[in-house]
């Protein structure tokens, strides 16, 4: 049983919870954030352990997820809401692109805008420095000053982890000029 799942992994997965969820009637909205919108999004290289995502807490969703775990040979955890403790309250209808949406199940994934300042509040080290990274040139941020501006437009009431401040700081520190 593999734990890493490829973009393309994630993706089939999507589409057959979609579907499992519309065949058995049960409308839902998704949310994908994390390592698996970062693949999605901005084409990650590395592979993700799990699927991060809002999804309603009801136990016919998760008899739903189960299914497919045990269909992919997944763990149970493949699809969680670990990230809950992260979620913006500033995000926007424009913060999210659909990969499916039929008007009964709608799966959302962050845009990069949304994930720079989720992955700049977890600041997880070198967990995250990669897809931090990867987050900065997607967004063509250029400063610091410009890292902090989207990371408060989400979480203006919070501090940025001083981890992913010091990533910044490194990235962007000014080099003297004529040496």
């Amino acid at each position: 049983m593999s734990s890493l799942f490829s973009v393309d992994d994630v993706r089939g997965a999507l589409r057959e919870l979609a579907q499992d969820l519309r065949d058995a009637g049960i409308p839902a909205r998704i949310q994908v954030v994390g390592g698996a919108a970062v693949a999605l999004q901005v084409g990650r290289e590395a592979l993700t352990r799990d699927v991060d995502a809002l999804h309603p807490p009801t136990r016919e969703f998760a008899d739903i997820v189960q299914r497919i775990a045990d269909r992919r040979g997944w763990p149970d955890s493949w699809l969680n809401d670990a990230v809950r403790g992260f979620v913006s309250h500033h995000d926007t209808d424009g913060d999210w692109e659909a990969l499916d949406d039929d008007g009964v199940v709608t799966v959302l994934v962050a845009r990069p805008q949304l994930l720079l300042a989720m992955k700049l509040l977890a600041g997880r080290g070198t967990r995250d420095r990669e897809d931090i990274e990867r987050l900065l040139d997607a967004c063509s941020v250029t400063s610091v000053t410009e890292a902090v501006a989207i990371f408060d437009q989400y979480y203006p009431t919070e501090t940025m982890n001083h981890r992913a401040y010091a990533l910044l700081e490194t990235r962007y520190e000014t080099k003297p000029t004529g040496s």
